[in-house]
């Protein structure tokens, strides 16, 4: 298996195991993307490039197109804005509502609260739409012979060692 087009490449296909390997990679720098403070944000946009690659030849060897991918970015997206809105509107209300009185009303933090728990639903539901995503991609049934996106991937265990002659 070349790690450096599991990784990298987004032309081609790869069977299960590449996938689930450059998954596991994926997980581990999305881990070290959130502790490195400054580096870690340049660290994930790297790993989107990495995510699009493994997951668009996952998609590529089971004859899909590799813009399916797009879809959990949407719907991650769209809960994202939904989320910060509605906390953007509950801290606007507690602002208010601060400024208008000594100390915020029991009603205003009782909405921020609320608002508060609508976002953790909504992040919630968005990294179930990833999990369920991924394991979608990684059991997908491979095609059986070449299809459009190239030739069937080499089982790890019949990859031609160096030097081989075909």
């Amino acid at each position: 298996m070349n790690l450096s087009h599991v990784l990298f490449s987004p032309n081609g296909r790869i069977g299960q195991q590449a996938y689930w390997i450059g998954i596991l990679i994926l997980i581990a720098g999305n881990v070290v993307a959130g502790i490195i403070p400054g580096v870690g944000g340049l660290l994930w946009l790297g790993l989107v490039w990495v995510g699009i690659a493994v997951y668009g030849k996952r998609l590529h060897d089971g004859g899909r197109t590799a813009w399916l991918h797009v879809i959990p970015w949407a719907i991650t997206s769209v809960m994202a804005i939904i989320a910060l809105s509605v906390v953007g509107v509950g801290v606007i209300q507690l602002v208010l509502d601060a400024s208008q009185n000594d100390r915020p009303s029991t009603a205003s933090i009782a909405a921020m609260i609320a608002a508060g728990g609508v976002s953790l639903l909504l992040i919630s539901v968005a990294m179930l739409v990833w999990a369920g995503y991924t394991i979608w991609v990684g059991l997908l049934k491979s095609d059986a012979c070449e299809n459009q996106y190239g030739p069937m991937p080499l089982a790890p265990d019949a990859q031609p060692s160096p030097g081989a002659t075909p």
